[in-house]
């Protein structure tokens, strides 16, 4: 009975995950099931989009082994307070399950000695329940373009791997159990893979002349903070070329106007008492319009004159996607930032808080469309929110640039009181 339930968990949750992915590729027989793991694969192909069903395969197994044995031996465990052990054993005897299960049961009851599990046992399986957890979570990022949730487990690479750190330790200390120091192992690879190559140092830009140096702070302001000095204050010690900000309430859009001493040329767009987004430079704009990527928050666009040069400038801010109908219209706005990208002639930016990562299926289709790459890029992944909880920090304020748009620097500025890093770029063009 304990290897069937063991199968089903094991070949139930890649079969439903497979049946997910085909389902989502809207097409039918063999088709679907290549078009399914090629979704699966990601980036990265059918063949890993099959090894990751593989994979999430054996850690069902692996899980099933801990659900199964665990839930039993505390069962019996339990029971050992009540009645006589050698009942307990008879019964156990005539259980139809297998014989390895069996000696599991005998061995956790008759040396129990009235504790359900020893210190030992509990940190193990603690261990490889996280192990479990972190290999899920690293893997179901990946399977973003079909579910909200797998989606918002694609941004934390960064705590996937540090978290993988001391489970890959433990079990390098615990010789025995070598499977799960592969599982570990795998999870850092993987994790890896996604961050090491931020850190790459970025091919020089050619176009690099003395005199065309352009720096743009973007800086989320949070509506409900109320450290307006520290903002004004962190423009005027940066002395950008350009300040963008969102979260821009009213009340915001009144103090922020003081910038207006510095930068003469301005753009606004008040969506509501709480939202909107504003523009200062120093630089003449024009052609400022509001672009409408889906239906609701809308972004500021501005041809920015630069010594003789136009250069293309969009403020973005797509909505939270921690509900169904937001998770659709973020993407939707997504999509729609990046098919506009592709058909602009101009040096284009792209700037806001995006609401993801760079690790999301629908950032990543945003960028390949809109033929645009990440200012951070050989920098690091620079997380920006939530300045209030620090081990969750993750990258979701971006500055996106074309082709003909070389990056000097970037960094996150100081708190200002907001849940956002501010973020400065120094770009040439």
């Amino acid at each position: 009975m304990d290897s069937i339930i063991r199968n089903i968990i094991t070949l139930g949750l890649p079969t439903l995950m497979l049946l997910i992915a085909r389902v989502a590729t809207g097409k039918t027989g063999d088709a679907a099931t290549w078009s399914a793991l090629r979704k699966i694969g990601g980036s990265f192909g059918m063949l890993i989009g099959l090894g990751v069903l593989v994979f999430v395969g054996f850690v069902a197994n692996s899980f099933s082994y801990f659900v199964v044995d665990s839930l039993l031996v505390r069962f019996y465990q339990k029971r050992r307070e009540l009645e006589k052990p050698e009942q307990l054993v008879t019964e156990i005897d005539k259980l139809p399950i297998t014989n390895d299960l069996k000696i599991k049961l005998k061995w956790g009851l008759l040396h129990s000695n009235n504790q359900i599990i020893s210190l030992k046992h509990v940190i193990l399986k603690w261990f490889m329940l996280a192990a479990i957890v972190n290999a899920l979570l690293s893997i179901t990022g990946y399977l973003g373009a079909f579910n909200l949730f797998f989606e918002l487990s694609s941004h934390f690479k960064l705590q996937y791997l540090l978290a993988g750190l001391p489970i890959f330790i433990f079990f390098a200390l615990v010789r025995s159990k070598k499977i799960w120091l592969l599982v570990s192992a795998f999870c850092i690879i993987l994790n890896l893979a996604e961050i090491v190559p931020w850190y790459f140092p970025a091919p020089a830009f050619a176009g690099e002349t003395p005199g065309q140096n352009l720096r743009i702070l973007h800086s989320n302001v949070l509506t409900n903070n109320r450290r307006y000095s520290d903002v004004i204050s962190l423009v005027k010690t940066e002395q950008p070329d350009i300040a963008v900000f969102v979260e821009v309430s009213t009340v915001w859009a009144k103090e922020l106007a003081v910038l207006s001493e510095i930068f003469p040329y301005s753009s606004n767009l008040q969506e509501s008492d709480r939202f909107g987004s504003a523009i200062y430079s120093k630089l003449p704009l024009e052609n400022t319009s509001v672009k409408a990527f889906s239906k609701q928050r809308k972004s500021l666009f501005a041809d920015v004159n630069f010594q003789g040069k136009i250069i293309s400038l969009i403020l973005v801010h797509p909505t939270v996607p921690i509900k169904q109908q937001n998770f659709i219209d973020r993407n939707k706005q997504l999509a729609g930032i990046g098919e506009y990208a592709a058909q602009v002639k101009n040096p284009l930016i792209v700037v806001g808080d995006f609401n993801t990562t760079m690790w999301s299926p629908f950032y990543k289709n945003m960028v390949k469309t809109g033929n645009l790459r990440n200012a951070r890029s050989g920098f690091g992944i620079l997380p920006t929110w939530p300045t209030f909880m620090p081990l969750a920090y993750i990258p979701i304020d971006h500055f996106l640039v074309s082709k003909e748009i070389g990056v000097l620097k970037i960094r996150t500025g100081r708190n200002v009181g907001s849940d956002h890093l501010p973020l400065i770029t120094d770009l040439v063009i």
